[in-house]
């Protein structure tokens, strides 16, 4: 895997991986690590919610209530609940490296937009912040860096205290129709 997706965090295969409940069949799958050997990580980023103006409370009140929305078949499309990229601290060393902050991510939030304060990502059962991280990657990465096509990602966690699961961020699985019939009339691909 590219190793300009997650900054100084290691991608090492010896490393104790979970499996994610719903692996993506396109994706390739890797635990995170930091090199002073940490594999236990405390999460932040921006949520995606449109709330418009107002206080704490009406930004909790649409997060609980985009959370409610989440799918529960596998085929339904919803959007990521927290823009890429997402920020791993390593508590040990207190290093800090943002995950798919790479131009070739799509769905990435512009850096100009980055003005609003990050969130802590915490786990909606017991509220702990500890978390293990795989990162998955889309099978053929190699051959979209070498077009230099955009990727598709994701950041699964899986808690420290009671061990479930969330995908945390992630782009869109691929173009839309309307963008590959653009991509195609324009010569793009």
């Amino acid at each position: 895997m590219d190793p300009e997706l997650f900054g100084s965090f290691e991608t090492d295969p010896s490393l104790p991986v979970f499996e994610p409940e719903r692996p993506r069949r396109e994706m390739t799958y890797c635990a995170l690590g930091c090199p002073c050997g940490a594999d236990v990580f405390r999460l932040t980023g921006w949520p995606r919610i449109v709330s418009g103006r107002g206080g704490f409370f009406w930004r909790s009140v649409s997060r609980v209530w985009r959370e409610a929305r989440l799918p529960m078949q596998d085929d339904e499309l919803i959007d990521s609940p927290f823009w890429l990229p997402v920020f791993a601290r390593c508590p040990r060393c207190d290093r800090e490296e943002p995950l798919f902050d790479h131009e070739r991510v799509l769905a990435r939030m512009p850096p100009g937009d980055r003005t609003a304060p990050k969130e802590s990502v915490r786990c909606r059962v017991c509220r702990q912040s500890r978390v293990e991280l795989v990162a998955g990657v889309e099978a053929g990465a190699d051959e979209i860096e070498r077009r230099g096509s955009p990727c598709g990602v994701e950041v699964v966690s899986r808690c420290r205290g009671c061990h479930r699961q969330m995908r945390i961020a992630w782009s869109r699985e691929g173009r839309s129709k309307q963008e590959i019939k653009l991509d195609l009339l324009y010569g793009r691909r």
